[in-house]
């Protein structure tokens, strides 16, 4: 895949080429920036991943992604990735019996020093034009819980962004996780609760809320960090 050039400092382009992760994406190194989407695979096409529109008819809240059951999401396949390997990995994926109550989560292990990130795309990268619209609702609004060896080495910082399929492949802004959890990283389920209207504000303006398709977690820090990001139950509520 190729990554959008104007969106990678120069310095990141040796640590890219040397760091895509199994699902072959990447995004740029650097704390608070929203991440770069992955260009489309060609895969073939799969009835998990249709073209998907959400509407307020729908009722109060629409399930993205929750490991279980049926969800929009429901074909969704993700990449990992970090920018100072050897001495950082990451690894992504479904993880069994850690989800809220039991359920599956989507589990997320960073290792290291430097950006760490991962992106879950919901619809596989297939077609191109998937996505879907949360316009209707108020709040984006998922559980997460962190775990850490220890105090020193759980995330300092955790961002997220979205990222969507619609022809400007603008990002959402980048949104601070504390800002709406102050103890996130405690190790217990916090349900972080997002305005929708705060992921279209600055450099998020241009962001396609028609065209949701991509749920992306990142974190910098210059000391190495051990830890495991599970989420679970990604909705969109209206309030």
């Amino acid at each position: 895949m190729t990554p959008n050039s104007h969106t990678l400092p120069a310095y990141a382009w040796l640590a890219v080429l040397a760091s895509v992760s199994t699902a072959g994406c990447l995004c740029p190194p650097c704390p608070g920036a929203g991440v770069a989407p992955p260009a489309a695979t060609a895969a073939a096409p799969s009835a998990a991943a249709p073209v998907a529109s959400a509407s307020a008819a729908a009722g109060s809240r629409l399930v993205i992604w929750d490991g279980d059951g049926e969800s929009v999401g429901a074909g969704a396949k993700g990449w990992d990735s970090c920018d100072q390997k050897p001495a950082c990995q990451t690894k992504l994926g479904p993880d069994s019996g850690s989800g809220v109550n039991g359920s599956t989560s989507l589990k997320f292990h960073g290792e290291g020093p430097g950006w760490l990130g991962m992106g879950w795309n919901l619809f596989g990268w297939y077609p191109e034009t998937a996505g879907v619209d949360i316009s209707p609702y108020s709040h984006l609004t998922f559980q997460i819980r962190v775990d850490a060896k220890s105090a020193e080495a759980a995330p300092e910082y955790l961002g997220l962004s979205l990222g969507c399929s619609d022809k400007t492949k603008k990002d959402s802004a980048d949104m601070a996780i504390e800002k709406y959890a102050k103890a996130f990283a405690d190790g217990k389920w916090h349900k972080i609760e997002i305005p929708i209207s705060a992921l279209i504000k600055g450099a998020g303006a241009q962001f396609g809320l028609d065209s949701f398709w991509e749920f992306r977690l990142h974190t910098w820090t210059g000391t190495p960090k051990n830890f495991d990001i599970y989420i679970d139950e990604i909705a969109v509520e209206k309030h």
